[in-house]
């Protein structure tokens, strides 16, 4: 109806009267308000509805409020209809085509925000100006710092999206008595100050009826995560982590236990900070959340862990024997690590470039063989039994003490524990990235 671009409202708002003297304007205005009733819609025909063009302008966001769900923004509203009862011809008025004054001296609409977090009022204070044109086409631009709620979606905190929407509607009128549309399907950002923790994605504008037209502008924003990422989540990371390493502590050294409850306490303090960031009763959850909280709970069990192996490390042996299937367990154990030592080495690429040097070096040791004697032989056989039992006497059954048991059960625990937190760790980043 009146599709006038929104900077020039402001600019219209603040005008000076085109007019060659007071006197003109005085009596225009004098002669607009004989019989004019601010409580009347400005159309002659009352079976018709008050057409208005309605948008916004966002000048700040101030904050969101995750736990309370409540955004409180800065904005302006334009507001444009015809009022038919101020329609002057300007040259019986010298000329006269415009006039600003107070928005209490028409009829203007009741805004009211439809979701607010606290008080219900007006958008207007009632200090704000009306300019109308000759053709009775009135211009109305109110502001206020408004409080909305918003449903917050933390699921994935501190890369998460928030869409906000601030819903204004007339009071008192239904859809057949006020209408409301608009022409610009966004928000006007020309005097938009960026958010040090926010920055705007995408707006939109729409108006809905729901026996009386309600008016939506709807903020789709994005949190800046940097702050977040160094003073929580990098350092959560670090600690899962480390958290696996407390296998790899010498055992006399003492420091085992106390080592794997600090990291745990460290947990319990994370989990106090994320939890006052998040909404008392979020649906859903945030991943960070159900990250941490299988931390903790890892974090629980190598506690619970480390207590185990520190009396499997002090166990006797002589009073309470090695069970022989956990022997077999720790040679079997030996023997696939030193298996594939033996294939390691076995691929060696320059291996086929050696084998004439050592079929020589074969043939010279048959020789020495040759002339040694029996005895000798016997002798050195012996002695190379019994320096390979020794050598490898940690690997028999027989021999295999708790103390042995406990280390294998170290470097067990450390690999399972690690990819484990590793795993974790990856998936959780994937998730909130997508």
């Amino acid at each position: 109806m009146f599709r006038v671009p929104y900077i020039i409202f402001t600019v219209i708002c603040v005008q000076t009267i085109t007019a060659n003297s007071m006197e003109d304007v005085k009596t225009l205005l004098a002669d607009l308000m004989v019989n004019y009733s601010s409580e009347v819609r400005p159309v002659k025909d009352q079976t018709k509805p008050v057409s208005i063009d309605v948008g916004m302008a966002l000048v700040s966001i101030n904050d969101f409020n995750e736990v309370t769900g409540v955004i409180s923004v800065v904005i302006v509203l334009f507001l444009s209809w015809a009022d038919e009862s101020l329609v002057w011809d300007s040259s019986s008025y010298n000329n006269t085509t415009s006039l600003t004054f107070s928005e209490k001296k028409i009829w203007v609409p009741n805004i009211f925000l439809t979701n607010p977090a606290n008080d219900f009022k007006p958008v207007s204070n009632k200090h704000f100006k009306v300019t109308v044109q000759a053709n009775g086409s009135v211009y109305w631009t109110p502001g206020s710092i408004l409080q909305a709620t918003c449903q917050p979606d933390v699921s994935k905190f501190p890369f998460d999206l928030q869409e906000c929407t601030i819903s204004i509607a007339p009071h008192g009128y239904y859809g057949t008595q006020v209408s409301l549309f608009t022409n610009v399907p966004t928000i006007n950002l020309d005097f938009y100050s960026p958010n040090s923790a926010w920055d705007i994605i995408s707006t939109k504008a729409f108006v809905t009826t729901v026996g009386v037209d309600i008016a939506s502008f709807t903020i789709e924003m994005s949190r800046r995560p940097l702050n977040f990422m160094v003073s929580v989540v990098i350092p959560i990371i670090m600690l899962a982590l480390i958290n696996p390493f407390v296998f790899i502590l010498p055992f006399n050294s003492g420091e085992r236990t106390s080592c794997s409850i600090t990291v745990l306490l460290a947990f319990t303090v994370y989990m106090t900070v994320v939890s006052d960031r998040m909404p008392a009763s979020s649906e859903p959850m945030s991943h960070l959340s159900y990250y941490l909280l299988s931390m903790l709970a890892l974090s629980v069990f190598i506690v619970t862990v480390n207590i185990f192996q520190i009396r499997t490390y002090s166990k006797n042996e002589n009073e309470v024997p090695v069970p022989k299937w956990m022997k077999n367990l720790i040679m079997n154990f030996y023997k696939i690590c030193r298996k594939g030592k033996v294939e390691t080495k076995s691929r060696d690429p320059y291996e086929t470039k050696r084998i004439p040097d050592k079929i020589e070096s074969i043939k010279n040791h048959i020789i020495r063989l040759e002339s040694i004697d029996e005895s000798d032989l016997a002798e050195n056989k012996t002695h190379s039994k019994d320096e390979n039992c020794n050598e490898t006497s940690f690997s028999q059954p027989e021999n295999i003490t708790w103390y042995t048991v406990a280390k294998y059960a170290d470097k067990l625990y450390f690999t399972a524990f690690l990819v484990f937190t590793g795993i974790a760790s990856l998936r959780y980043f994937v998730v909130v990235a997508t």
